[in-house]
């Protein structure tokens, strides 16, 4: 009896085993899906804040990361005319970082696990202009090339499809960004690559002086820069888009060059920066041939945050070390500081070419307004009109004079917290802070549909977008 019972407790399978194995495996399953998903979506994040980004599919990749499908970015909120679709995306994360991240209790924790991140995009095609970082503000998406459309007179950018007419053989954009944190640095790589057209390669040092982890997506505004360096390499496009422009524009090739160095020039003083004769002659040879072109600068002392988004870039010139090497000839920084000419506005200009010629054309006639009879000297334009070599620009008949009251002051506070407030602060520069984003260099704009709007400081230019109540946390008055 013994025998028999103990044979019959041996046999079969506990139906509670199947089923905790069962419910075992989809919550593992499941854990590994979200926490794919998580790490996804903090390092979309961390490369394109305050952007709208969406992706298809999500699956982990069991050595560290995820494989992703169809991520499509769109800068400003319901703009289908600045999209860029990438077929593919690799999100890459040490395996021990990766999976010390996923079973971490507590959210600190979950955030502090990951310090290294690397993402891949591949089969890049859009027609957005907007660049992909702040790094990266020269060069465009899909030519990867600096000043791409500079000189050029209908065309302010150009988008992957219409690299083809220029004769161009190119297969989708790659876009590679990573970032490596350490106690005190912050190293980040990003990359544009288009073969048959160009590639640009970038790398930053920063030192920081905050605990923040690359997953809380915390910037404070503290760290600064130590060293940046970029690597152009041309794959034809140089060529291809002097033909190309020259033909379009009925000028020849080395006109459409003269042009382009012209425009070039203008866009650096509207930064504060000249360019030496010795790094126009090194970049002149990059743009006719292709002649590769680095530019390695140390800044000592450091660039601080705020200097960082000052507008006027020559202020950095005594801090820069190093400098370009065109086809292996060392030109040193080859810029030097002037003051800050901004470029004219113009909403009708379909190109910087176009800029520079009205520029040109008011500055004719201011010339032939003060050499008939004196131009008035008790008034001036309002403050946001850009002036040309330091005059006066006479106004039109009917125009209306801007004067401020002698005995007014108004007094404005240094830090605003009510967001209503916000809206009343139009014309006025912050450092806005917002939930969950970098700190962000801003002029106020007005209000559209109870949403503040700001223009945004992206070095050479600004792009408008709105703050929502909810997101907002305050503005630091930087003027």
């Amino acid at each position: 009896m013994a025998g028999k019972t103990g044979k019959a407790d041996k046999s079969g399978i506990s139906i509670w085993r199947i089923v905790s194995t069962l419910f075992f495996l989809v919550i593992l399953v499941f854990w590994c899906i979200y926490h794919a998903n998580f790490v996804t979506g903090r390092s979309l994040l961390l490369a394109f804040p305050g952007w709208d980004v969406s992706y298809k599919s999500c699956w982990p990749n069991p050595l560290g990361g995820t494989w992703v499908s169809d991520v499509t970015l769109i800068p400003l909120e319901d703009d289908d005319e600045e999209v860029f679709h990438f077929e593919h995306l690799t999100v890459d994360v040490p395996m021990m970082q990766y999976y010390r991240s996923g079973f971490s209790r507590k959210k600190s924790a979950l955030l502090r696990a990951i310090k290294d991140i690397r993402l891949e995009f591949s089969g890049g095609q859009g027609v957005m202009t907007i660049p992909f970082t702040s790094e990266m503000v020269v060069f465009g998406n899909a030519s990867a090339a600096p000043f791409e459309a500079d000189g050029c007179a209908e065309d302010g950018a150009w988008i992957s499809s219409e690299l083809a007419d220029m004769g161009l053989s190119t297969k989708g954009t790659e876009l590679t960004m990573s970032w490596h944190r350490t106690e005190d640095r912050l190293i980040r790589e990003h990359s544009i690559h288009t073969p048959g057209a160009g590639r640009v390669d970038y790398r930053g040092e920063e030192l920081l002086h905050d605990n923040f982890p690359l997953f809380s997506l915390v910037d404070g505004g503290r760290g600064e820069l130590v060293a940046s360096e970029w690597h152009v390499k041309d794959e034809g496009f140089s060529k291809a888009r002097n033909t190309y422009c020259a033909r379009k524009d009925g000028i020849t090739p080395g006109e459409f060059v003269d042009r382009h160095m012209q425009t070039v020039r203008r866009t650096l003083a509207a930064l504060g920066l000249e360019p030496t004769p010795a790094a126009q002659a090194a970049y002149r040879r990059h743009i006719e041939s292709g002649a590769p072109l680095d530019l390695v600068i140390n800044y000592s002392p450091t660039i601080s945050g705020e200097r960082y988004y000052d507008l006027d870039i020559g202020r950095w010139i005594d801090s820069m070390h190093g400098g370009f090497n065109v086809d292996g000839r060392t030109v040193g920084i080859g810029m030097k500081a002037i003051p800050v000419r901004p470029l004219p506005d113009d909403d009708e200009a379909s190109s910087t070419w176009k800029l520079l010629e009205s520029e040109r054309a008011a500055s004719a006639r201011l010339l032939q307004s003060a050499s008939g009879e004196a131009a008035p000297i008790g008034a001036t334009r309002n403050a946001q009109t850009s002036t040309i070599a330091g005059a006066t620009i006479p106004l039109e008949a009917g125009e209306e004079y801007l004067l401020a009251d002698a005995g007014e002051v108004v007094e404005r506070p240094a830090v605003v917290e009510d967001y209503a407030k916000l809206s009343t602060e139009v014309g006025q520069r912050f450092m806005l802070y917002t939930k969950g984003k970098p700190a962000m260099r801003v002029e106020i704009v007005g209000m559209d549909e109870g949403v503040v709007q700001v223009r945004r400081y992206l070095r050479s230019g600004f792009l408008e977008q709105g703050v929502t109540r909810a997101a907002f946390v305050r503005a630091e008055r930087t003027r």
